[in-house]
């Protein structure tokens, strides 16, 4: 059943929390520190009453406690929506502390009414501004943004045609945020520290000499020859790195898609598929349960048991997204080497470990008012949910590479 997880927001959690977060900030996040872009809070504050959906990027596991500390920056609480899945993380603990700070639920890809209902009301009402992740994943990729869905966009409108039944004429706006991750100091131990590990682990032999380049590529391309053994993949004998991970890539998507008979879309189009595929299995993990028997029940369960094994497929797949060879040499940064470096550890530990004090660099876009795309949407909603994606999409690349050129950077060796 979907079992929607509504936001039960406690002042007294919230308000220790912001009372610990420099504790916090140090110590459960690696002495990590937020660094707001200059006039970034002041077009955020103009919004300062104003109902809003707060649209940043998603590639670390730290974006809600990054979006937290920005929200007390700007003197403002939010409300979050969060995957249903994340709610049971921890036997359930994570999903205690995600609704005490004001997070719901939603199921991708499904009819979640609830869940719905609750959007419409936290963005009409406009006493506290939410925050959505419309890349819909975490993409774990600091310099680039995945493809946005639409849902930011159509979750608004309802929104917006909520109050107008209530006679409101009032604006609604999206705004774009950008999250980039960075290393203050030299990385490089602690990386050198993790390819060794992932080399014991995979009995990698670490090639000659001091270069860490060459002993990330060994590294995953023994993590790609075990992964193409267990899909039953071989790979042609002239294939390149690249190749391998695109076939296994299609393995996986495909041995997915026939078990929950779904037909993929056509087409390079990976992250589609993923999405399709994890909302087939959303749809049917936490469908309604309500009139069916016990036996039913037990028989619904199991075989719930054996589709969430492929929510691991698909993390791998967005795992490899950006895994292929060049994606370093393209920009050789240290958190770039981490990025990369980073998924291959989480596939063989199951974790990932922060590889020194970072900086959270924050920037805020240019709010895109749903009012000056209304008459557009009542005549083709298509169009203008598609046209206010790609602008959200677009200010979000732009900020991050406009971080990205701003700050002081530090390289590894080169290849």
């Amino acid at each position: 059943m979907l079992d929607f997880r509504p936001p039960k927001d406690s002042k007294f959690l919230i308000t220790f929390i912001k009372l610990c977060a420099p504790l916090y900030k140090k110590y459960g996040m690696h002495d990590t520190q937020i660094r707001v872009k200059e006039g970034a809070l002041e077009r955020f504050l103009k919004l300062k009453g104003k109902r809003a959906l707060v649209c940043p990027n998603h590639s670390n596991r730290h974006d809600p406690q990054a979006m937290f500390f920005f929200g007390q920056a700007a003197k403002e609480c939010f409300n979050y929506v969060a995957a249903r899945e994340v709610f049971d993380w921890d036997h359930g603990f994570n999903g205690w502390w995600l609704q005490h700070i004001g997070a719901y639920s939603v199921v991708r890809g499904a009819p979640d009414r609830e869940s719905f209902k609750m959007t419409r009301k936290i963005l009409s009402e406009g006493k506290q501004k939410l925050v959505l992740f419309p890349e819909g994943e975490i993409s774990r990729q600091n310099d680039t943004l995945l493809p946005l869905e639409t849902g930011a966009a159509q979750l608004s409108f309802w929104a917006l045609d909520e109050l107008d039944k209530q006679g409101l004429n009032e604006h609604l706006y999206i705004v774009p945020i950008a999250l980039k991750y960075t290393y203050s100091g030299d990385i490089k131990p602690a990386l050198t520290e993790t390819l060794t590990k992932l080399e014991a682990k995979l009995s990698v032999p670490r090639p000659s000499g001091s270069k860490l380049y060459p002993r990330l590529m060994a590294v995953a391309e023994k993590l790609i020859s075990v992964l193409e053994s267990e899909y039953n993949q071989q790979p042609a004998k002239d294939a390149t790195l690249n190749d391998r991970i695109t076939t296994l890539r299609l393995a996986i998507l495909s041995r997915a898609s026939a078990f929950l008979n779904v037909e993929l879309p056509r087409g390079d189009r990976t992250l589609d598929a993923v999405r399709l595929l994890r909302n087939k299995i959303d749809d049917f993990v936490y469908e309604d349960d309500e009139g069916l028997s016990e036996y039913e029940r037990e028989r619904h369960d199991e075989k719930a048991a054996a589709i969430k094994g492929f929510y691991k497929d698909l993390d791998r797949v967005v795992n490899f997204v950006s895994i292929y060879d060049g994606y370093i040499k393209e920009h050789m940064t240290q958190e770039r080497f981490a990025d990369v470096l980073e998924r291959i550890e989480y596939e063989v530990f199951g974790a990932t470990t922060v590889k020194g004090p970072r900086n959270i660099l924050i920037d805020v876009g240019n709010p895109i008012d749903l009012r000056s795309y209304q008459h557009e949407y009542k005549t083709n909603k298509k169009v203008a949910l598609q046209k206010i994606t790609e602008d959200l999409s677009t200010q979000m690349t732009g900020m991050l590479e406009t971080l990205e050129h701003e700050r002081m950077k530090k390289f590894v060796d080169s290849p």
